[in-house]
This record gives C-alpha cells, sequence and structure tokens, in this order.
C-alpha cells in the first residue's frame, strides 16, 4: 500500500471516529435535557382522585393553599361521607378552621405591628387585646365566607370524599378589627400614633386624622 493510500485510509477512520463521537454527544446531550415540570391540576381526573399516588392526583388548590391577597384570606379542606353533601359540609368546617386560623394570626401580626409603631411595649393590655379581638373578629366575619371551588368524587367503596377551597374578604376582616380597636378607648387612642393603624382606618372607611 502506498504511503498516501495509507494516509487516505487513516483520514477516513479519524473521520469516522469524531462523526461517531459526535453522535454520542448529542444522543447524552438529548438524554440529560431536564423535562418540563407538569402542569399544576385545577381538578384532576376522578380516577386519579380516587387513589392519589402524587400531588398531581389532588388539586393544586388543595396541595398549595393559596397565600392571602389583596382580595381573600384563603383556606381548604377535606372531608369523607357516605352522602357527597355531607362530605362538602364537613370539608367547609375543615376549610373553616384553616381560615381561624389565619385570620388570628393577622389580628396577632397587626396589633403588633400597631403597638410598635406606636412605642408600646407588648404588655399585658396588648397581648390581651389580640386574643380576644382574633376570636371576636373571626366570630364577626365567619359568616362572609364563600366556597370558590369544591371537587367532590366518589371512592371505589361508594363513599364520596370532597375538597373545598373557601375565602373570607380580607377587607371585611380589617374593618372588624379596626372597629374592636376603636371599641377599645385607651388602645384606639394609643394606636392612633401608629402610621399602619391611619392607614387601615382611612382604607375601611375611616380618616386619616393628625
Amino acid at each position: 500500500m502506498s504511503k498516501h493510500a495509507k494516509q487516505g485510509d487513516e483520514m477516513k477512520t479519524l473521520t469516522k471516529i469524531l462523526m461517531s463521537l459526535s453522535v454520542v454527544a448529542l444522543v447524552v446531550s438529548c438524554g440529560s435535557a431536564p423535562s418540563p415540570a407538569p402542569a399544576p391540576v385545577d381538578m384532576p381526573k376522578p380516577t386519579a382522585a380516587a387513589i392519589p399516588a402524587t400531588p398531581m392526583d389532588l388539586p393544586d388548590w388543595y396541595v398549595n393553599t393559596p397565600e392571602e391577597d389583596d382580595t381573600y384570606i384563603y383556606g381548604t379542606g377535606d372531608a369523607t361521607s357516605r352522602k357527597m353533601n355531607i362530605a362538602i359540609s364537613k370539608a367547609n368546617q375543615s376549610a373553616q378552621t384553616m381560615i381561624s386560623a389565619r385570620i388570628q394570626a393577622t389580628v396577632q401580626s397587626q396589633v403588633k405591628n400597631f403597638s410598635q409603631e406606636a412605642g408600646m411595649d407588648e404588655n399585658t393590655q396588648v397581648v390581651e387585646f389580640y386574643q380576644e379581638a382574633s376570636k371576636t373578629v373571626t366570630n364577626n366575619t365567619m359568616t362572609g365566607l364563600q366556597v370558590l371551588k369544591k371537587y367532590p368524587y366518589m371512592m371505589p367503596g361508594g363513599s364520596y370524599h370532597a375538597y373545598v377551597l373557601v375565602g373570607l374578604k380580607k377587607d371585611a376582616v380589617e374593618k372588624a378589627l379596626v372597629n374592636q380597636i376603636k371599641d377599645d378607648k385607651a388602645l384606639y387612642s394609643e394606636f392612633k400614633a401608629s402610621q399602619a393603624f391611619k392607614e387601615l382606618e382611612a382604607a375601611t372607611g375611616g380618616t386619616l386624622g393628625d
């Protein structure tokens, strides 16, 4: 074999090797590409929800309860019953428990903020106030609870399992809190020094004051 022929064969072999490596690299690159995240499921298929194996088999709004926004304080609940309407009713009660806890946390946070801005210590008066106010605000606003979404489905045994998403108007909670503060004359006179309270009072129908 001539020298030129030998060099030609070597070039062909090298070309084949490089092409093979390119194909392997392409396959590896495609194989390692991350899969797109599955889209949230608002209402999964009943067959999947009956025997949930992953969070995707349940409503996304139940798995990831929405945080409060400018409109609502949210809560979710679920329950099982032989009758669909009872399952939904029990799920609503479960969601109300979550809403109550969130209202209490909101009231406590706001009252603490008002007292700090007004230069008050978190004394017994303040603590007792937000403990009592959170209960009163909850009782006075819970009638405005709205069922935003509900998802009942029949289980294999014939019972029903229901999921619900409920919402309570945030402005109703804020107005009830302002009214509670105004009813406590001593605390109201202190909180008027808080800019945050002045703004909340104005937003709920009061005035900014001096």
